[in-house]
């Protein structure tokens, strides 16, 4: 793509967000998702952050209204006037928590910690002029970002080594992923839950979780909710707990980010380098595979590696866990495999590998391409010293966006987009993108 496309798809971006745009906050979509959503706010600040500093801050500390008391920043936080969406504040009944915060509805999880990251984004982005505005909004931040930290550490860490554990799908941001399927295949339902599901209006069922994975989805909620999301009481029995790769190679990355915050407003960045390096080292002892030369998540429950070919262990590259050797080998063996993920006719990186039973190029995470996952293997490439192929999926992303609009996932064989259209994150990190080879040229 030449200057002026790029260009103009930028500005097509910015014209999504200002139509999901509700004032302190971004909506991810016009009506499948009409709530805040935690990894989404934070991408979507990275695009803000690229042309409105103010508005990129609103976004993020409109996220810390639904902070808890214990540090956890959650999934959601439901907008009143917000319809057609399932399961509501009804559903999570978070005020059964004393650590929810009053007056407040929020789901009773989190997500992917990318909010240090955003933060540091804007600072860095921030115009010449506003450089000061943007120190006193991180030293406004770094509080509730440390303490949003300490609440993995504190209350996800159970081995005590670091090593996060996820305890339902919708918390990893890969809800349907294979990986999350097959721990739940061996999670007893105890009952089957009764509801009525609402995304199926908006989205093709096709390109969504079966209702099958949806009992799975509302069975666990419900049977954390049983436990006020007391989150120490829960792990105790929690059925389903994955160290998921993906998730604590984002909060190491979140951790590195936090720590340079810390530089910049004068804390100690000692804590955010030491939780780095212990999660670096337990993922990388915990979930290698030699053999295959792969990271996998594990199930903790079960009390092994979950052995399937997904984005999650290339994610290590982001979060900067995998040596230069086993980095040179997810990238070699695996990424640009034709066959598992770099299709040789088609746009990379689909979120499961081509090769696997699971695959399914239309539905969810079985194996579209998202523009977020791209985003992040595209820097992680970078912090490898992999410019020339950082710059390749960068385009290619951004290409495919040209091509299928704004949507939520794409086909990675015909580049067909599907799920919601004006997908707020996929326009926001095509912004950043954009910016970002405008910064290299």
């Amino acid at each position: 793509m030449i200057a002026h496309e790029l260009e103009a798809l930028a500005e097509s971006g910015k014209k999504v967000l200002a139509t999901n745009d509700l004032g302190g906050w971004t909506k991810p979509a016009p009506s499948l998702y009409p709530h805040q959503w935690n990894w989404d706010s934070c991408f979507i600040a990275i695009g803000l952050s690229r042309y409105d500093f103010d508005r990129a801050c609103r976004e993020l500390e409109s996220l810390l209204r639904g902070q808890w008391a214990n540090g956890l920043v959650p999934q959601i936080i439901f907008n009143p006037a917000g319809k057609g969406y399932f399961p509501g504040p009804d559903v999570w009944q978070s005020e059964r928590s004393p650590d929810a915060p009053r007056g407040i509805e929020t789901s009773g999880i989190t997500q992917p910690p990318v909010l240090a990251t955003a933060a540091l984004a804007i600072w860095r982005n921030a115009p010449q002029g506003r450089k000061q505005d943007a120190l006193n909004f991180l030293k406004r931040m770094y509080p509730h970002l440390f303490r949003y930290h300490q609440f993995f550490y504190d209350l996800r860490n159970p081995d005590g080594d670091g090593l996060i554990v996820v305890v339902h799908p919708w918390e990893s941001g890969t809800d349907n992923s294979p990986r999350y399927l097959e721990a739940g295949n061996r999670v007893h339902l105890a009952y089957t839950p009764h509801y009525n599901r609402l995304d199926t209006q908006h989205v093709s069922a096709a390109n969504r979780p079966t209702d099958k994975d949806y009992d799975l989805f509302v069975y666990l909620l419900e049977l954390m909710r049983e436990d006020n999301w007391d989150q120490k009481a829960y792990l105790k029995h929690a059925p389903l707990q994955v160290q998921d790769v993906l998730f604590n190679s984002v909060l190491c990355r979140a951790n590195l980010d936090l720590a340079a915050i810390a530089e910049q407003v004068g804390e100690d960045p000692a804590q955010p380098r030491a939780w780095y390096q212990a999660t670096k080292s337990a993922v990388n002892a915990r979930c290698w595979d030699q053999s295959d030369g792969m990271y996998f998540d594990y199930d903790r429950v079960a009390g092994e590696l979950i052995k399937i070919d997904t984005v999650s262990g290339l994610n290590t590259l982001y979060g900067g866990v995998a040596t230069e050797e086993r980095a040179r080998r997810l990238t070699e063996i695996h990424l640009l495999n034709p066959r598992l993920f770099w299709p040789a006719a088609g746009y990379p990186v689909p979120t499961t590998a081509l090769s696997s039973s699971w695959f399914n190029p239309e539905n969810y995470w079985l194996g579209p391409v998202w523009v977020g996952i791209n985003w992040m293997l595209a820097r992680g490439l970078t912090s490898y010293s992999r410019l020339d192929l950082a710059a390749i999926l960068s385009t290619r992303t951004l290409d495919l966006v040209s091509r299928g609009g704004f949507r939520e996932y794409f086909n990675p064989y015909t580049g067909a987009g599907y799920g919601t259209d004006n997908f707020s994150w996929a326009a926001a990190l095509t912004i950043d993108l954009v910016a970002e080879i405008g910064d290299s040229v």
